[in-house]
This record gives C-alpha cells, structure tokens and sequence, in this order.
C-alpha cells in the first residue's frame, strides 16, 4: 500500500516539477493611473487598453518566450500616492518599463521616482501620448477593446495612446532581447533611446 502511495506521489512531484520547467520567464510593465477618484474615468479607458495590448503579445508568443505581465496601480490623481506607487514598482527587479501617471501632477511627482531606480518611464498625458478622440481609432481595436471591458464599454480618449504605448514597449523588449540576450531595465532603456513606433495615434515615441 505505502509503495503504491508512494509512486503516485513520485508520479505528481515528477508532473509538478515538468509543469514548472515549462513556465515561461516573465517582465512586468507598470502602469500607474486614476482609478479612484475623480479622474477614474481615465484609469479604466488605460486599464482595459493595457489588458488588451498585453493578451494580443502572449497570444503571439510574448517576447522571445517571455511572458508580458501587467502590474496596475492607483495614484487617484494623488501626488503622494503616485511617489509611492512609483516606489513599490522601482523595487520590483521584475518590472522593466512604466506607463503612467496620466495626470501632470502626479507624473511629474514620480519621475524622479523612476530615474533614481533606472525604470523607464512612457509618461502619458503629453505628446505623443495625448488623448485623441476614439471615434478615429480603428473599428477592430474599438471592438477589441469593447470585448476585453465588462460591459461591451467603448474606448475613451485614452485608449488608443496607452494600447499605443504598450505597442512601443513590445518593440523596446524585442529589440532589448535581441541586441543584448536579456530584457531588463537598462537594456529597455537603451532601445527606446531612438526608437519610434507607428501606432493608431501615429508615430509615438519616448519623450
């Protein structure tokens, strides 16, 4: 009887350890905005567009079998608040690139933040990532967007250049991948240092 116990729980431990051979490494990209407050029309238009941004990457296969995962803060438009979202992302050696803060007070409050810790931050808000008016984004990302959102919601002026700042991230991790072997902070950094993407909103790039 103990035998038979025995192989079953050799059998699961061998399943779990195989399971767990095959999970692909992952990369965090922040992103800090409004969700509370105020100004939480603009967290939920940022929310669902990164959400959709990162399942189109892992459904193409991520980043050279890195899986792309969103860590979403509130700042509520909160100065204090973004310094400290800002530092809770920083600490994580996992998080190589941050969107936010979508209002200029809490980006400028953070940026500090980010340029001590050597996280590339995307700040929204400001050319080229100022709101545009959804009803000029394409029918297909506005129907993407509606089916990744609970109630079938349609995009707001924020939409379209966050899900564009997270199409020039997956460039940035692609080119950090494929010049240096690694996607990490610094090497992100390095290739946003020029690079531009043609998004829905036109040409986008890091300030």
């Amino acid at each position: 009887m103990w035998n038979a116990v025995a192989r079953v729980i050799w059998l699961a431990l061998l399943v779990l350890a195989a399971g767990c051979a095959s999970v692909d490494p992952v990369v965090k990209i922040g992103l800090v905005a409004p969700f509370e407050g105020r100004d939480r029309a603009i967290g939920y238009d940022a929310i669902y567009s990164a959400r959709l941004a990162v399942r189109q990457i892992n459904a193409a296969g991520g980043i050279s079998g890195h899986r792309v995962a969103l860590v979403a803060l509130d700042d509520r438009g909160d100065v204090e608040l973004a310094r400290q979202a800002a530092a809770s992302l920083v600490i994580d050696p996992a998080v190589v690139a941050v969107v936010g803060h979508y209002v200029a007070a809490t980006t400028n409050a953070a940026e500090s933040i980010y340029a001590q810790g050597g996280l590339p931050l995307l700040p929204m808000g400001t050319s080229p990532f100022s709101p545009v008016d959804p009803a000029g984004l394409p029918v297909e990302f506005q129907e993407a967007y509606a089916a990744v959102t609970p109630f079938d919601e349609i995009a707001g002026p924020f939409a379209g250049p966050t899900f564009d700042a997270f199409g020039l991230l997956r460039e940035a991790l692609a080119v950090a991948e494929e010049s240096t072997g690694d996607i990490s902070r610094a090497s992100v950094q390095e290739a946003l240092a020029g690079l531009k993407y043609q998004g829905l909103t036109g040409e986008v790039y890091q300030p």
